[in-house]
């Protein structure tokens, strides 16, 4: 009698790797959305151990010395302020190993295996363990680590699923960073911006000159608001000295025919109706296609020096 064939296991294996390359791009998709890094890390280290089937996933860093691997985040339910674990990197063969190669490192039975930081091995009672290494080029600063609490024969299909999602672990890092110190840096701009003395604005190319942005220091130099600068079209040219607006106007002009960039003195009537004189640095600002769009400059105030001319 001809010995059947059973068809389900390789339908059932093909089923189960579409499922997980469904759930990788969903990963990925989940990953552009989530803005807080501890939200987007715990959701890749919960679908990195659902997907590949192990006991737990962790994602770990090198410190600045690189002396200590620090956890970062952990799958499965942790207290919010549960200790990370910091380990010496130089008991821990496996995982420098993979950070040193930029390749991972499966290991089938971690219990008598030296490459395995002891002190690891009996808290999160590891048997099996995977390294694999989060990469910014073509230099490692972390791991994705992935544990089993039983031996286990590490297959092709596993590392390549880990492969792609310590990819996504390290792009949602190096993001996550890149936003923080844009962030740092805009507000130490800004803070500069509102704190030195003159006047930092952007307006319109042409005559009324209309004001997209403004300063907080015309508040306290003017005496206006930067609701009046900005709701008003032609509030600039109200408080520009009659006799200076040809000259500016000029000025202008010639500017964007040439580099445009250019320096200009002239007279603004403050709040109480005094007159002001002020120097104005401007640079012309254009968009990808060479169109002017706005003038990016910076008015300081030269009263004084006017005064002591005359």
């Amino acid at each position: 009698m001809p010995q059947q064939v059973d068809r389900t296991q390789p339908q059932n294996e093909l089923r189960r790797h579409n499922e997980q390359l469904e759930r990788l791009c969903r990963l990925t998709a989940d990953v552009a959305r989530l803005g807080d890094e501890r939200t987007t890390l715990k959701k890749i280290v919960d679908t990195a151990a659902s997907v590949i089937g192990v006991g737990g996933a962790h994602i770990a860093l090198v410190d600045r010395s690189e002396q200590e691997l620090y956890g970062v985040i952990s799958s499965g339910r942790h207290a919010q302020d549960s200790p990370r674990l910091k380990l010496q990197l130089s008991q821990s063969g496996g995982a420098q190993r993979a950070l040193r190669t930029c390749r991972a490192v499966a290991i089938r039975n971690a219990e008598d295996d030296a490459r395995v930081n002891p002190r690891a091995r009996d808290i999160m009672g590891i048997r099996g363990v995977a390294y694999l290494p989060l990469l910014s080029g073509r230099e490692s600063f972390g791991l994705l680590i992935l544990i089993t609490r039983h031996p286990h024969p590490w297959s092709t299909r596993e590392l390549e699923l880990a492969r792609h999602i310590a990819d996504v672990a390290s792009v949602a890092l190096e993001n996550s960073r890149l936003m923080a110190q844009l962030a740092e840096t805009e507000a130490r701009l800004r803070s500069l911006v509102e704190h030195i003395p003159a006047i930092i604005y952007l307006c319109d190319v042409d005559p009324p000159y209309s004001t997209r942005y403004i300063s907080p220091q015309a508040a306290s130099m003017l005496g206006y608001a930067e609701e009046e600068w900005t709701r008003d079209r032609d509030f600039f040219m109200k408080i520009l000295h009659p006799d200076d607006a040809g000259m500016l106007i000029q000025l202008g002009e010639e500017a964007i025919r040439k580099k445009g960039v250019a320096s200009s003195e002239y007279r603004l009537l403050d709040k109480q109706g005094e007159v002001r004189w002020f120097r104005d640095e401007t640079v012309l600002v254009r968009d990808p296609s060479g169109n002017p769009v706005g003038w990016h400059g910076v008015l300081v105030e030269i009263t004084g020096l006017k005064k002591s001319y005359h």
